[in-house]
C-alpha cells in the first residue's frame, strides 16, 4: 500500500488546477508516459514524454530530480499508475497520477496541444 503523501490519484479538474498553480514553478514536471506516437497526436501543454514501455524508461527516470513535484499521465491511467509505482521505488517523493488519464482530461474538455 502506498504512503498517501507519496502517491496521489488526482482527478482531471484538480490536475488542471495543479498545472495552473505551478505554471511558473521550475520544480514541477508534467510527465506523459505514453508512446511518442500517442504524445505527438495530442498532449497536455509543456508535458515531457518518457515512454513507459521503453526499455530505457527506468534509466530516463534515474536522470530526473526525485525531490520535485510530478504530475504523471497516460491514456487511461493504467501505465501512469504503474509508472508512479516505479518512481516510488526509485525514490521520487511528490507524485500525482492523473486518474482516468488523457481520456478523462479530454472528456472534461481541458486544453491539449
Amino acid at each position: 500500500m502506498f504512503n498517501k503523501h507519496r502517491n496521489n490519484d488526482i482527478k482531471a479538474q484538480n490536475a488542471y488546477e495543479l498545472i495552473t498553480i505551478n505554471r511558473s514553478n521550475t520544480e514541477f514536471i508534467i510527465l506523459d508516459v505514453r508512446t511518442p506516437e500517442e504524445y505527438s497526436e495530442a498532449h497536455i501543454e509543456n508535458a515531457e514524454n518518457i515512454d513507459y514501455n521503453s526499455r530505457t524508461f527506468k534509466e530516463e527516470l534515474e536522470k530526473r530530480d526525485k525531490k520535485i513535484k510530478y504530475l504523471v499521465y497516460c491514456r487511461s491511467g493504467h501505465r501512469s499508475s504503474n509508472a508512479v509505482k516505479v518512481m516510488i521505488k526509485l525514490g521520487f517523493i511528490d507524485l500525482h497520477n492523473l486518474s482516468g488519464g488523457i481520456r478523462k482530461w479530454k472528456k472534461e474538455d481541458l486544453p491539449l496541444v
